[in-house]
C-alpha cells in the first residue's frame, strides 16, 4: 500500500531542490522590496527567510546523497566480504 522504495528516495532531493527555489525567489523579493518599495525592514526579513531555506535545502541534499553513498558503500562492502570469504573456502 505504501509508496516503493525508488519514490521515496527522490523525495528528498525534490524537496531540497524546491527549497533552493523558494530561497531565489525570496532572495529576489528582498531585492525588489529593498529597491523600489524602499522598504528595509521587510526586504532583510525576506532575506533572512532565503538564508534560512537556502540552508535547510542544501541539508537536505547533502544528507540524502552522502545516505546513497553510505548505501552504496556498505553494499559493495558486504559483496566482497562475501566473495573472499567464499574463495577462501576452497
Amino acid at each position: 500500500m505504501g509508496l516503493d522504495m525508488p519514490t521515496r528516495d527522490y523525495i528528498t532531493p525534490v524537496s531540497g531542490l524546491i527549497l533552493l527555489f523558494f530561497s531565489l525567489y525570496m532572495f529576489y523579493n528582498g531585492i525588489v522590496l529593498m529597491s523600489l518599495y524602499r522598504d528595509v525592514a521587510s526586504s532583510l526579513l525576506s532575506i533572512l527567510i532565503g538564508f534560512v531555506t537556502l540552508s535547510g535545502g542544501v541539508t537536505l541534499i547533502r544528507t540524502w546523497s552522502l545516505t546513497r553513498v553510505y548505501r552504496s558503500e556498505k553494499g559493495s562492502g558486504e559483496e566482497r566480504k562475501g566473495s573472499s570469504e567464499e574463495g577462501s573456502g576452497k
